[in-house]
């Protein structure tokens, strides 16, 4: 028998959010439920907090929700099913400090994949065309465990792919830059003709695109070639131009017009897709609620206020990932304005915030997990 959860993810109208606000709420007081019973660290926070499920009534009673930064998740492992129930360990994908380490069981990797293949649907990026890529990140290796990988790689799974090349090799010494390997695998796929997909992190797009820039390169590509990013600028954040000049140059540089081009948020500590919309857009899908959280109360802000950005889902069941608040400085913005049909709320993100209140945040909840265990 089928839980709110389960219709929740099999919802094919993925931006009725009026519409599935009940099931949202229920699917999501069960999340609570079933972490608080399974997850001793999830009980102790609930009950320290005096938290009930049945508090959450409507969808902004979700920001009631003991939230947990996502930062915590780096320096603790945390799960709400037995060990031989986790069929994917995942980490975040930042190539300094620690790493989150998060584990996933089939029912969160299958509503995962429903979500995914329905959100790439509803944005027309699903084909059927031979398509070469260009993977703007990590080749696959043994030991490499990083959710941005396996992300990247299960996006080639809705064109099937002909070739791909990595702007990261694995060599015996580690992973190394191969510009020059793209750029040939690109001459390659400009002569066959086929589409091209570019995918992953948005630095390496630049830095491939300032290689053309400085060679005098230019292609055009097939008419039915796209960009998907997604994953931030990471240790390049200095560098980081504004998307709009990105884009144009990828345009420009790479014939692939400005709606082909689209960025995704997604986390390791948050596995929901956030695709851009045709005025490159994040809107909010049914799946979860986005809250920017004042950096000093963390009580929830209205359209146009930054502050941290968090979200609340029932996605994953295997850890007690449903109110979790990330690093990135945000503003939410209501849907009506944007103009691209979708009327749900769409959020920016800002910037990365400061150390001090997510450190605060995640020492809250380490003492929580400390009591825990004493």
């Amino acid at each position: 028998m089928k839980d709110a959860r389960d219709v929740l993810f099999a919802s094919k109208q993925i931006y009725d959010l009026s519409g599935t606000e009940a099931l949202f709420v229920q699917a999501i007081k069960d999340s609570v439920e079933h972490h608080r019973k399974n997850c001793p660290f999830y009980s102790s926070l609930l009950q320290s907090d005096g938290f009930d499920p049945e508090y959450i009534q409507t969808a902004e009673d979700c920001a009631k929700i003991p939230v947990i930064p996502a930062s915590f998740f780096k320096y603790h492992e945390v799960t709400s099913v037995p060990s031989k129930e986790i069929e994917v360990h995942a980490t975040s994908s930042g190539t300094q400090g620690q790493k989150s380490q998060m584990f996933f069981d089939e029912r969160s990797i299958s509503a995962g994949i429903r979500m995914v293949t329905r959100v790439m649907r509803h944005h027309g990026l699903v084909s059927l065309v031979p398509t070469n890529y260009i993977m703007l990140g990590y080749e696959p290796s043994e030991g490499n465990e990083m959710g941005a990988v396996k992300t990247a790689m299960g996006v080639t799974r809705f064109a099937p792919a002909k070739e791909r090349a990595f702007a990261l090799k694995a060599t015996a010494k580690g992973y190394e830059v191969d510009k020059f390997g793209l750029l040939n695998a690109l001459k390659r796929y400009a002569r066959q003709g086929l589409p091209v997909r570019f995918v992953g992190f948005p630095a390496y797009l630049y830095f491939f695109l300032d290689t053309l820039r400085e060679e005098g390169i230019r292609f055009k590509l097939n008419k039915r070639s796209k960009v998907l990013l997604g994953g931030g600028w990471k240790q390049f954040n200095e560098l980081m131009i504004k998307k709009e000049t990105l884009y144009s140059m990828a345009e420009a540089l790479l014939g692939i017009p400005s709606e082909n081009i689209r960025d995704f948020y997604s986390a390791v500590e948050h596995s929901v897709a956030y695709a851009e919309c045709r005025n490159h857009r994040l809107h909010v899908p049914v799946y979860s609620r986005v809250f920017i959280r004042d950096a000093r109360t963390l009580k929830p802000l209205g359209f146009g206020e930054p502050g941290i950005l968090s979200f609340v889902t029932p996605l994953v069941t295997s850890a007690p990932l449903t109110s979790i608040m990330m690093g990135d400085i945000a503003v939410l913005y209501d849907g009506k304005d944007c103009g691209c049909g979708i009327k749900t709320p769409y959020f920016e993100v800002l910037g990365r915030s400061g150390a001090g209140k997510m450190r605060n945040c995640a020492i809250a909840a380490s003492e929580y997990m400390a009591g825990e265990k004493a």
